[in-house]
């Protein structure tokens, strides 16, 4: 065995912290895109929930807009906004669509048009704060959307 000496172990020990220096801001941008994902697919799911969870609220008989009005209308984005806020995420009527005529072909050998509810659910979201300068994009609009045969 060859004998090292003192001056090549003293560069080797340099190295170990220069390549450290090197990869460490990459995977720290990895990392907090790993996590902007996350998050990003969390808070698709909870908006398909809620908008399930207003058609499904708007296909009940009381709940009828065309018979009940626009109470009905407020009613049911109301109960979309606060599934959301149980989420922690914000939203505004506004951005929560209703249409209780919404038809679409049945299956089977004779395809049959049924009426349903539809609801849409938008919600425009920001990268994580302080990362938002990191991404090439802006904002990320994400939508839910559900459909419910209507029950009257």
């Amino acid at each position: 065995m060859r004998p090292v000496n003192k001056r090549s172990q003293h560069q080797q020990r340099g190295t170990g912290l220069i390549e450290i220096a090197m990869i460490l801001p990459v995977l720290t941008l990895l990392l907090i895109g790993v996590v902007n994902m996350g998050l990003l697919i969390r808070e698709h799911q909870v908006l398909q929930n809620a908008a399930r969870e207003g058609a499904r609220y708007s296909t009940l008989q009381a709940n009828r807009i065309a018979v009940a009005g626009d109470a009905k209308e407020v009613a049911i984005k109301t109960r979309v906004q606060r599934y959301l806020a149980q989420e922690r995420i914000t939203i505004a009527l506004s951005d929560v669509t209703i249409n209780q005529n919404y038809t679409y072909p049945g299956g089977g050998p004779t395809p049959v048009n049924i009426n349903a509810s539809q609801v849409t659910v938008s919600y425009s979201r920001s990268m994580l704060k302080g990362t938002s300068s990191l991404w090439p994009f802006g904002p990320v609009t994400l939508r839910g959307q559900a459909v419910f045969p209507n029950l009257y």
